[in-house]
């Protein structure tokens, strides 16, 4: 079986310019582009995260952030309309625009 090492051989020969677009280049990779809601997804959206305050429910968001998706759970103490942001129990702030999905788990 033959073990290549990829760029690894060629690192001796590449100026630490290349190499550092290179290491850029693989982070870019990893990047999302913010999906776009439709408007019934943006009716669901709302209507799950007003339930889910209502009942003080356990939900989970799935949050576009610097170009990454992620989950996250906990509790909402706070719809603030006026500024589009919720607030989770332990203190942390998502911008509705952020937000991609609502699951009530609770």
């Amino acid at each position: 079986m033959i073990r290549d090492r990829g760029n690894i051989k060629w690192n001796a020969m590449m100026l630490p310019e290349h190499v550092k677009m290179l290491r850029d280049w693989h982070e870019k990779d990893d990047d999302v582009e913010k999906p776009e809601l439709d408007e019934w997804a943006l009716q669901e959206l709302s209507e799950q995260l007003q339930i889910a305050y209502k009942n003080n429910d356990e939900v989970e968001l799935k949050v576009w952030e610097n170009r990454n998706v992620y989950n996250v759970s906990g509790k909402i103490t706070q719809l603030n309309i006026p500024n589009s942001a919720l607030y989770l129990e332990d203190g942390r702030k998502f911008l509705f625009s952020s937000l991609l999905n609502v699951t009530i788990l609770s």
